[in-house]
């Protein structure tokens, strides 16, 4: 609901433009390291936690997150990778109370206790670099670095909060990268990012006697083209230690989206109706939707110590931006009020360490643990996008299978703490609210291959 209504309109009145209302689905969506970035861009990052990220991996695929990576490699160079991520998640006990019914109506609905609301993803990731002079290497990437997707039953109790999440952002980056010395290399990408939204969510039309038979599908839509840009830089201090240094910048996305309303002609003429008798006047099922959401800046250090030819550490640190997430306000082009999220998101932390091991001339072992706060504070977790903090466990292997051609394989583990959704109050009373814990564990799985012309 706009924060301008006036103090002088009834609960009631508040409740019924409420209804109408749906973007009321726009709880905090992970707008996924924690938040919704999709860190498995690289099979040797997956299989060492991502301590090889920023400075350590040893394949084109270094140019995700630091650009600077690929003024190592020369020559002319391929690499293609694809990701399983297959998270299990279940939803326990669930309390959902109607929209401004001030914790009095319960809400129904079945199942009791959704099961794997939280989708498999699949994903890919391609890399290709060009030496073009000694020491200057041009690339690009193409992959998607935030992804994700939830559904919950239109049935379910949480209905009114959440029940179809698709986030997706796809990202071409142009790189370029200079070898200024043998200890100095410096880099720069421009992000390309292509980013499609949809956001499903049931709305109730009655605030005493909430029904699954009377409900009204509302789907919200968009998609977006914006730009950014990272920095990197990689030192080799010693022969056997090496830091690195990057920085990948926000973008900003403003969506000129649809929204739709769709369900039975007699629960959408019951809004029309009770809108029409409240002044506000629906014009359509359909209608614009615009809105913003930022992806994060995200700060990282790397380092890679060789302990001796079979033995090395890793070590990597990121710093991401997710104060960017702040408000989102939603302005519908059909009469529905408008709406405004107060997401409140912080700035968080992902620490990883690791080990590679050469096993043989062609094989080397890998594997890392790593810890990644959450950005979300208490109260605005939503079902949507369940998040809190998590801990990572990676196994890895590269096999040199000839000169030319390199295999990579990685294999995670991502434990979250048990996930608490307590949405009280506020943003929530337009739908209700809404309380239930979470258990959510992935397994990711990743294999690359590696081509040097």
């Amino acid at each position: 609901m706009n924060n301008k209504t006036s103090n002088n309109v009834t609960l009631k009145t508040l409740a019924l433009t409420t209804l109408i209302s749906p973007a009321l689905l726009f709880a905090p969506v992970k707008v996924h390291a924690n938040g919704y970035h999709f860190l498995h861009q690289s099979a040797e990052g997956l299989g060492s936690a991502y301590s090889t990220n920023g400075t350590a991996a040893n394949d084109i695929s270094a140019m995700f997150s630091n650009p600077s990576s690929i003024a190592r490699f020369d020559g002319t160079r391929f690499s293609i990778g694809g990701v399983l991520d297959m998270p299990t998640s279940k939803l326990k006990n669930p309390l959902a109370t109607a929209p401004y019914s001030s914790g009095t109506v319960s809400v129904t609905g079945y199942p009791v206790e959704p099961e794997q609301p939280i989708d498999t993803a699949y994903g890919s990731a391609l890399y290709f670099t060009h030496e073009y002079q000694p020491g200057l290497v041009f690339g690009i990437s193409v992959g998607a670095p935030y992804a994700y997707v939830s559904d919950y039953p239109d049935t379910a109790v949480s209905r009114y909060t959440a029940t179809k999440t698709a986030l997706f952002a796809y990202n071409v980056s142009p790189t370029v990268a200079w070898q200024l010395n043998d200890q100095w290399s410096v880099g720069a990408s421009i992000n390309m990012q292509y980013y499609t939204v949809e956001l499903g969510t049931m709305v109730a039309t009655s605030v005493t006697s909430p029904s699954i038979s009377t409900d009204v599908t509302s789907t919200i839509t968009g998609k977006d083209l914006a730009f950014g840009f990272s920095l990197g830089t990689e030192y080799q201090m010693t022969e056997d230690t090496r830091f690195g240094l990057s920085y990948r910048s926000k973008i900003s996305h403003s969506f000129d989206g649809d929204v739709e309303l769709s369900g039975s002609d007699a629960n959408y003429a019951a809004l029309v109706s009770a809108a029409s008798a409240l002044g506000v006047t629906i014009t359509s099922r359909t209608g614009s939707a615009q809105f913003d959401i930022a992806t994060p800046s995200m700060l990282q250090i790397g380092v890679l110590h060789k302990l001796n030819d079979k033995f090395e550490l890793y070590g990597n640190a990121n710093r991401f931006g997710w104060s960017a997430f702040t408000d989102t306000t939603v302005t519908y082009g059909n009469g529905l009020a408008d709406t405004v999220v107060d997401n409140n998101w912080h700035d968080s932390w992902f620490v990883a360490v690791g080990m590679g091991y050469q096993y043989s001339q062609d094989i080397k072992l890998r594997t890392g643990f790593a810890y990644d706060w959450n950005p979300t504070p208490a109260g605005a977790v939503s079902p949507r996008a369940p998040n809190n903090d998590r801990w990572n466990v990676g196994l890895g292997m590269s096999y040199q299978y000839s000169e030319q051609v390199k295999l990579d394989f990685g294999y995670q583990f991502i434990k979250f703490t048990p996930v608490t959704i307590d949405l009280e109050g506020g943003n929530n009373i337009p739908r209700g609210t809404l309380s239930a814990d979470l258990d959510l564990y992935a397994h990711i799985f990743m294999a690359q291959f590696n081509y040097a012309f």
